[in-house]
């Protein structure tokens, strides 16, 4: 069988995604990253990618200084997702940052940029003040660092990037998240967990996310958590926005200054417009065919296309970032390739970390002519940890 099949939901959507005019070639080093979440001792993972043809090359290991956790189902331990979202590792400018959930602290790492597979650890690792650290935040504009504690000590914490001293705590205490955020270190989940934390990209704003329940009675909504930037500072008071239908919410993407497209595992994809007072109203509600639990997000401005990926099937969806109207879907055999654990996209490729302890490579070139995307590789990347481990996917350059 050949791993990709395009469903077409119309025959005039075969053109999924529309590329934007590229004035001249980037031939900047290039590499992409994941977290090794070990509990024995955390490590980056860092893949040079190729500039011709976009494959990447075998990891390259940097310890973070830190430990991992993992985090727990109703049944037990948890399989690959063992943070339950989004962002554990982030790349802005030349840093890349990461959690350390099982030593609640975060990592700052510089990037050398002629060879961006060589980290060099910013100072030590912060403490976060807090328990089961799962995702980071950082603003260039403010040199800010936020991350969300997902444990039994729940909240935001938020740090100064200093390019010498590395991270310097800005808060004494984490940024309350209860009563929508009750749990155990590790936490149990998905629902009921921690999901995301990113900044809006004028960065006058910092949003975290909180999933619901779906198996409630009634269902428990998302939360979302939006605390202003005032004279360059994170506010300690969060506007709070709680939407009916978003039960299951793993974050998503900006899309433009004031609406992000949301990913939620019982529908598929929300529009969501911020208004000045921070609260925030869903413009569009997108519900994916043949939608499982699509947990995972990366927008491309490049391709004019928000990308919703389904944890559950492989099943990847081209959403129009205006519209919220689906673009079209494609599929890679996830059974023999492993299912989507994260995503990020570089260029014309788009890099799927998988439960398979490996990095699927699709191809989108000519996609905007009809081409089916096709996979360009499937690297191994299991001698660099356990399959069960790797969280997160990031590209460097950002």
């Amino acid at each position: 069988m050949h791993p990709f099949s395009i469903l077409l939901l119309l025959s005039s959507l075969i053109i999924l995604v529309v590329p934007r005019a590229i004035n001249r070639r980037d031939t900047r080093p290039r590499a992409a990253y994941t977290l090794d979440n070990d509990p024995a001792g955390a490590n980056i993972l860092a893949l040079r990618i190729d500039l011709e043809d976009g494959k990447v090359s075998p990891p390259v290991r940097t310890p973070t200084g830190g430990f991992g956790l993992i985090g727990n189902t109703a049944t037990g331990p948890s399989g690959p997702d063992g943070t339950f979202g989004q962002n554990a590792v982030v790349v802005f400018e030349d840093y890349l940052f990461t959690v350390n959930p099982g030593s609640d602290t975060v990592s700052m790492f510089s990037i050398n940029v002629d060879d961006p597979t060589d980290l060099s650890l910013v100072g030590q690792p912060a403490p976060t003040l807090g328990d089961f650290p799962m995702s980071v935040a950082y603003s260039s504009a403010l040199k800010i660092v936020c991350t969300i504690n997902g444990g039994a000590k729940n909240g935001v914490t938020c740090f100064s990037a200093d390019h010498v001293k590395g991270l310097i705590s800005l808060d004494s205490s984490p940024r309350p998240l209860s009563p929508y955020l009750s749990q155990s270190t590790p936490p149990v989940g998905p629902p009921g967990t921690a999901s995301d934390i990113f900044f809006n990209p004028a960065s006058t704003a910092l949003f975290a996310v909180v999933k619901g329940n779906a198996g409630t009675t009634p269902p428990t909504p998302s939360t979302y958590f939006v605390w202003p930037v005032v004279h360059g500072s994170v506010s300690r008071e969060a506007v709070v926005t709680r939407i009916p239908d978003l039960l299951i919410n793993f974050g998503g993407n900006f899309v433009s200054d004031n609406i992000l497209a949301s990913v939620e595992s019982t529908f598929g994809v929300a529009l969501l417009k911020v208004d000045p007072s921070l609260e925030l109203t869903e413009e569009v509600h997108t519900v994916v065919p043949n939608q499982v639990a699509i947990c995972w997000s990366v927008y491309a401005p490049r391709f004019d296309a928000f990308y919703a990926v389904d944890a559950g099937t492989g099943l990847l969806t081209a959403i129009n970032p205006r519209t919220g109207a689906i673009k079209g879907q494609f599929s890679y055999n996830a059974a023999e390739f492993g299912f989507p654990l994260d995503v990020a996209v570089d260029r014309t490729s788009m890099y799927i970390l998988t439960t398979n302890a490996s990095v699927a490579v699709i191809s989108l070139n000519g996609s905007n002519s009809g081409n089916v995307p096709t996979l360009a590789q499937n690297l191994d990347i299991s001698e660099g940890g356990s399959k069960k481990l790797f969280q997160g996917m990031a590209m460097y350059p950002s």
